[in-house]
């Protein structure tokens, strides 16, 4: 159990973390879906009109829309992994360490970033 911050404060990141996981799984399947395979988020490539012969002009925008699906999931997946890393840590008792020093992410960091792993000074 982590004794340096109090119950409350670490339930109210908890439940931060939690709706900003479920934010992130709404916004995660307009851009990806999961592929249990894999075990992970795969962007989606979604043809305009499939079965359809296409000009270049309609495969470019293709690629140019898989290009940005990319992008925006490649993001959200890195934020999602940090959030349920954060959650896990609060399983763990191990929320709030910085994983460069080794000492305590200041409340007001955490309060701004609930997954923050590192504290303001090894940014």
């Amino acid at each position: 159990m982590n004794d340096h911050y109090s119950p409350e404060f670490i339930s109210s990141q908890q439940a931060a973390l939690l709706k900003e996981k479920e934010r992130l799984e709404t916004a995660l399947k307009e851009v990806a879906v999961w592929n249990a395979d894999q075990g992970q988020y795969i962007p989606k490539y979604e043809e305009f009109n499939p079965g359809d012969v296409e000009d270049s002009d309609e495969a470019s925008d293709e690629t140019t829309n898989f290009g940005e699906n990319t992008a925006m999931a490649n993001t959200l997946i890195q934020t999602f992994h940090e959030v349920t890393g954060a959650l896990q840590d609060i399983d763990s008792g191990k929320y709030g360490y910085c994983e460069n020093c080794g000492e305590y992410i200041s409340e007001e960091r955490l309060q701004s970033y609930p997954a923050a792993k590192t504290c303001i000074k090894c940014e």
